[in-house]
């Protein structure tokens, strides 16, 4: 649906692309900032959390706000007096060792002397097998912001790309742009279809380029483009000086030409190449752009990992970008004032509570570059690495996972509702929705529990990379629910929407990466997976015809989705939705045909039906995180077992 002129649906997009991704300037985005909220309060999370759901839709989502409630769930969770000793016993030895510290070598102040892997610092001593597996670094980020020069107010029309004013930057210098949104031939005393400015620079390769609002008296967005309209950072103000201002920063790989737009946040434009393609005049009034292409600095640290190794690593401090890179310069993960660690279990001992923190998997004996970037002034880094949860928690027992069919009690504060205890539906309640009867499902059960058991015990031993993958996947309807004992979780399958309080196909516990708790819990709702089919492409219905293979496409399907949410409990986030590769960790809101397998006829339970896989794909770009992620090895250690 073209919501152009929607500002709610604006934000969400923009804050997507703010985080790295390239879109359209006129292309609809679904799903939603809270449009009517004060930009002065901060918003309120509210409904499923999409970082950990599969949801049926993301419109209406309020992603800025559950980005914020992150950051407060891992601050809270930070401050745990029981943490220590939790990083104590997933330490080497059951012991914790002190912190190795580390001050960069790098003179504060100065820049170009470890900002590439090449270049960076060695971290000596860290890892699980060295001196200590912890590491406290204390850098500092030096200001190589050109000198400002000021600018007269540009004429009008510079509405599009092809009428961008040329700024005259070249690289290595900083303007700054007094300007008025309104008085345009398209303003509101024009032909009212919007005003819109765009800016010409160039860059060198390696520079970054920055814009900045600060000083605005008009609520408006900064956008940096490439050539084409893709949307490459977003910068934002809400025009008065008691609010914040974010500043658009994009790091050019490549030398070449860019634009920036400036435009009032409740006015869309739809063609980048024609100034009068508004979606009608928004707010309107006069801003101040700073605008500069720089090298800035960026620290760069190298700790060696081992396979399987889970790395923890928290930011804090003047600092706001920290990613993690292999040898090729390929990001494995990387996020700009996101922390998730308040998804973690009590037993993880993962950092965080900064303004930045991520996990990864080593997916080899390697290198890896930790990265420091995005702002002025000192920093610290908290690095920590541990084995995988399973092979150092002190019990024999191999990682059971239990499917129940049969509509358990579950807790929804578990998942983020409110606390209680709900009966979930069993899943023979919904059979007759798929055309199915009740003698088909025991065939059903069996369907689900051997696509579960091939998705993460199977193909993860043979394509996984490590041979001592332990995984037991239990069918409820067979055999005892052994559920709370040691080394067991449990996946149910029933309930709905209404009984669980939250609007969403499947969600689980936790998000674990290196999997340290093995008792959690994901439940699978079936009323969006049983709805009509004219309710969306969530619903099986949509894909099964006349001549479908009910059982098999319903349990493929159902076994996909199980997959996915014990996926999250073992630490894996979610995958692009929306790209080339399938993913059984892409998110929810689209491409549902994809992950339930349908094939490219999209007609379930026939020829074409395909086999959704973990596979390495890019992070889903309307969440927190950027780069690649190797769903299939962190399956693979989070199922180790014990050494």
């Amino acid at each position: 649906m073209h919501l152009i002129g929607d500002p709610a649906m604006r934000c969400r997009r923009l804050l997507a692309a703010s985080a790295g991704l390239a879109v359209f300037v006129g292309a609809p985005v679904a799903g939603s900032i809270s449009a009517g909220a004060d930009p002065g309060i901060t918003p309120l999370a509210s409904g499923a959390d999409p970082f950990r759901g599969l949801l049926a839709s993301t419109a209406g989502v309020d992603y800025a706000a559950w980005k914020q409630h992150a950051l407060g769930l891992a601050r809270a969770r930070a401050q745990r007096a029981d943490l220590v000793g939790v990083k104590a016993a997933q330490s080497p030895g059951g012991r914790l060792a002190p912190p190795l510290s580390h001050t960069e070598l790098e003179p504060p102040g100065s820049a170009g002397a470890n900002e590439t892997y090449a270049t960076g610092e060695t971290i000596t001593g860290f890892g699980v097998s060295g001196t200590s597996n912890r590491a406290v670094v204390s850098g500092h980020l030096a200001d190589t912001r050109p000198a400002v020069r000021p600018s007269l107010r540009v004429p009008e029309d510079n509405g599009s790309i092809p009428r961008a004013t040329d700024t005259g930057l070249r690289g290595g210098a900083a303007i700054r742009l007094p300007g008025l949104i309104g008085d345009g031939p398209h303003g509101s005393k024009g032909d009212g279809s919007g005003d819109f400015d765009w800016f010409r620079l160039s860059a060198r390769a390696g520079e970054t380029i920055t814009a900045d609002l600060t000083g605005s008296r008009v609520p408006s967005f900064a956008m940096i483009t490439d050539a084409r309209g893709n949307v490459l950072s977003v910068g934002m103000s809400f025009g008065a000086d008691n609010f914040p201002v974010t500043t658009a920063r994009f790091l050019t790989a490549k030398g070449g030409t860019f634009f920036v737009l400036i435009e009032g946040m409740s006015s869309w434009q739809n063609d980048p190449f024609d100034s009068g393609s508004g979606s009608g005049v928004g707010e309107e009034g006069r801003y101040l752009l700073t605008l500069g292409s720089y090298t800035a600095d960026r620290d760069t640290y190298l700790v060696r990992l081992a396979k399987g190794d889970v790395l923890g690593a928290s930011l804090s401090g003047a600092a706001h970008t920290l990613g993690v890179q292999q040898s090729n310069l390929s990001y494995m993960t990387k996020t700009t004032d996101a922390d998730l660690s308040g998804s973690y279990p009590p037993s993880s001992p993962l950092p965080g509570g900064g303004n930045a923190a991520v996990a990864y998997v080593a997916e080899r004996d390697a290198v890896y570059a930790v990265t420091v970037e995005n702002g002025v002034g000192r920093y610290d880094l908290d690095l920590e690495v541990y084995r995988p949860g399973p092979e150092t928690d002190g019990s024999a027992a191999v990682q059971t996972v239990v499917l129940d069919f049969d509509g358990a009690t579950v807790d929804p504060g578990k998942f983020g509702g409110t606390p209680g205890a709900v009966k979930a539906s069993p899943l023979s309640a919904f059979l007759s929705k798929w055309g199915l009867k009740a003698s088909d499902l025991p065939a059903l059960t069996d369907k689900i529990t051997q696509t579960v058991t091939e998705n993460l015990r199977d193909d993860v031993i043979a394509r996984g990379g490590n041979p001592r993958v332990a995984l037991k996947i239990v069918n409820g309807q067979r055999a005892a629910d052994t559920f709370g004992q040691p080394n067991v979780a449990k996946a149910v399958v029933g309930g709905t929407v209404a009984q669980l309080g939250l609007d969403t196909v499947g969600i689980s516990e936790f998000i674990d990466p290196g999997n340290f708790s093995q008792e959690d819990q994901a439940i699978i709702l079936l009323d969006h997976l049983s709805s009509p089919a004219i309710d969306g492409d969530a619903s099986l219905n949509t894909y099964l015809k006349p001549g479908s293979n009910r059982v098999a496409f319903v349990g493929t399907a159902i076994g996909n989705v199980v997959s996915h949410e014990i996926g999250h409990l073992i630490g894996n986030y979610h995958t692009d939705n929306n790209n080339q590769t399938t993913s059984l960790m892409d998110a929810g809101g689209a491409g549902f045909w994809r992950l339930f397998g349908t094939g490219p006829d999209q007609i379930g339970g026939n020829a074409d039906d395909t086999d959704t896989d973990l596979v390495t794909d890019r992070f889903m770009p309307d969440e927190p995180f950027l780069g690649f992620e190797n769903t299939l090895n962190v399956a693979a250690w989070g199922f180790s077992a014990r050494r």
